[in-house]
């Protein structure tokens, strides 16, 4: 065997399928995903879901579905029998298709809109803020990272606007967020500069764009967790058959107390005996936590910058606190109002007016499955208030933006009385 021959039959199956490889990838294979993988993907909670785009487009794009995009966070794992998607199947008209697992805040949640911003266009939707979110520095980069891969990214890239205020800050949190290096890094920083990327740069963006696309189309059925099969199905035969707001409400009461009869929190006693029963230290672990002062509050203005560019029709919900939790951990509640007083403002300074204002709710017989994400009657409740806003024909928002909810001032900003209304003679003329 001659030296090319030995080097051809170590290499040559390597050449060979990496060509292949690249061939499969470059075709423009389309996405035509099943009723049924549809269904399972609009509650499976995925991260190749949330990060990628064929399936969610390919849904929200199906008019006879109703598919409704539901945005929130780890509130969307409590799937109990009376959980958005089960009450959906049992009596509404629209489907939610959930965005939403811990760590899903108001960054990875506006790169997931950028995805499906054509499908979102002059659409309803649901957004559910949690306080926690709030915190001194904002999402996490894991978590970050975790749900914004490189396609979301370069689609966001693709069409950002150097002139605009909020691409320029969302570009300066991508750059942030992402790595200090690297492609998406370099051109977000470019962006914040307030700089157009150049001809290589964005023909660099459209073809990974396409590359990524391409294995999108390819995949993206795949690897779903079945929570449709498994959690909403059985528990939709065991709702009534009519609805019955006052009857669910009562039953879900009841059902919350044989699932929470092993504590005093009224928490789920599965979770009180992972995570509580011999957890050590809580008496007082939360009593400096504040919500305050957060860059969550900016990043919040960039998603409602987004919703208005699509004109979307939102309803928020600003969840709450299960207040045996909060007595138990010393968490101020009054720092939380203030919290939920603040984004409510921000949100109704600019036409978002449309919010369920949970934050004085955890005291409820029933309303919370833990420590801090509602269940049971909370869901009861939430679907009660959102079916009617979903299932009938709503006027026009009109949404009004204003960039000083961008800026340093407002992310630390304390809401009393005296400050908003300075705030507001000063900014919102």
């Amino acid at each position: 065997m001659t030296n090319k021959q030995k080097l051809w039959s170590i290499f040559g199956p390597v050449l060979i399928a990496v060509g292949l490889a690249l061939v499969v990838f470059a075709i423009p294979w389309k996405s035509n995903n099943s009723p049924a993988t549809l269904q399972k993907a609009a509650v499976s909670l995925s991260p190749n879901v949330f990060k990628n785009r064929a399936i969610k487009v390919q849904a929200l794009a199906d008019k006879k579905a109703n598919y409704v995009p539901f945005f929130g966070s780890s509130e969307f794992n409590r799937m109990d029998r009376y959980y958005p998607a089960t009450m959906a199947a049992k009596y509404h008209h629209y489907r939610p298709f959930m965005f939403g697992s811990r760590g899903t805040q108001s960054l990875p949640q506006l790169f997931n809109m950028t995805m499906m911003a054509p499908q979102m266009k002059n659409k309803k939707a649901v957004f559910v803020i949690s306080p926690q979110w709030f915190v001194k520095k904002g999402v996490m980069p894991d978590a970050f990272r975790y749900y914004n891969g490189t396609y979301a990214n370069l689609v966001w890239l693709a069409q950002a606007n150097p002139k605009s205020p909020y691409d320029r800050y969302t570009a300066k949190r991508l750059g942030e967020l992402t790595s200090d290096s690297g492609t998406v890094a370099s051109y977000a920083y470019k962006i914040e500069r307030g700089e157009q990327l150049n001809a290589f740069e964005r023909a660099n963006i459209k073809v990974r764009i396409a590359l990524l696309a391409h294995e999108d189309n390819l995949f993206s059925g795949f690897f779903l967790k079945d929570n449709y099969q498994k959690r909403i199905q059985p528990r939709e035969k065991l709702l009534p058959k009519r609805y019955d707001y006052d009857q669910l409400y009562a039953q879900a009461v009841k059902a919350h107390a044989k699932a929470t009869n092993n504590n005093d929190l009224g928490v789920l006693n599965s979770f009180y005996d992972q995570r509580i029963k011999h957890a050590k230290h809580i008496e007082g672990s939360q009593k400096h936590f504040s919500y305050l002062k957060s860059p969550e509050y900016a990043d919040l203005q960039v998603v409602l910058n987004q919703l208005k560019k699509t004109n979307t029709n939102v309803v928020f919900m600003i969840t709450p606190v299960n207040t045996k939790w909060e007595q138990k951990t010393g968490l101020d509640m009054q720092m939380y109002y203030q919290t939920a007083k603040k984004i409510k403002f921000q949100l109704q300074a600019q036409g978002f007016n449309h919010i369920i204002d949970y934050s004085h709710a955890g005291s409820k017989p029933g309303f919370m499955n833990d420590t801090i994400h509602i269940g049971w009657a909370g869901w009861v409740d939430f679907d009660h208030r959102i079916a009617p806003f979903l299932d009938n024909p709503q006027p026009a928002p009109h949404y009004h933006m204003n960039e000083a909810f961008l800026s340093t001032e407002w992310q630390n900003l304390t809401p009393t009385t005296t400050n908003l209304q300075q705030f507001k003679a000063q900014h919102l003329k």
